[in-house]
């Protein structure tokens, strides 16, 4: 599934972010990603989602090599990831439904289930009075909402959430794990990136524990 071997990255000439990471996660598995701010937490995540190449080592996902891969693969192999930005990037001329839609719509999902699943899902993330609105007209949190969703709604191999109950209040941010988790035991991988100790405290997943550009593996408590 995601497998990493003596991986390291930079941003251009400047100091490795990540330095000699080696990491294999299975198909199904579920892991907070930790550290302090600034350890390279999100630099990871750029790296599993196919926005930055490593400077050195083997990434390979879903079985292929992405150094060997040209960049036309790219698009083929992130339709099965799923991926939470901290900043939401949802598309400003598109409605939270259009947004949530949109991963289904390049797929071919058919339109009569593209309306009946997206329209459930905003549902049951507390949005069924937002599914029209343009996301500059929507608060911080329910933007969260809208790009979790989205991150979803197509079930994928692989998903990649960055802070993704930072803008949320306790009882939001409980109903989101559980759903997490409800994909997680569908076969999804669920990588999240946080700095809640609430969160781990009450859900004893593993962690990946960057520091000092070093990851470290804490096993979930029992």
């Amino acid at each position: 599934m995601v497998f990493l071997e003596q991986v390291s990255m930079r941003y251009g000439n400047d100091p490795e972010i990540l330095r000699d990471i080696s990491l294999k996660l299975q198909p199904g598995s579920f892991h907070f990603l930790t550290g302090p701010s600034g350890a390279g937490k999100s630099s990871l995540l750029r790296l599993m989602y196919l926005d930055q190449q490593p400077s050195n080592g083997t990434l390979r996902l879903f079985g292929y090599n992405v150094g060997r891969l040209p960049r036309q693969q790219y698009p083929l192999i992130r339709r099965r990831i799923g991926v939470v930005f901290q900043d939401f990037r949802l598309l400003d001329n598109l409605t939270a439904f259009e947004n949530v839609a949109l991963p289904l719509k390049v797929i071919g999902f058919p339109e009569n289930k593209i309306r009946d699943h997206v329209s459930e899902l905003l549902i049951w993330v507390g949005l069924a009075d937002y599914l029209y609105n343009y996301p500059k007209t929507l608060s911080g949190g329910q933007q969260q909402r809208v790009a979790i969703a989205r991150a979803i709604i197509s079930r994928p191999s692989l998903l990649l959430a960055d802070e993704p109950t930072g803008n949320l209040d306790e009882p939001m941010s409980m109903r989101l794990m559980y759903l997490f988790e409800e994909l997680n035991k569908t076969g999804t991988t669920v990588i999240i990136a946080t700095h809640s100790e609430n969160l781990i405290e009450r859900f004893p997943y593993p962690q990946l524990h960057i520091d000092g550009g070093h990851l470290t593996i804490i096993p979930g408590k029992k």
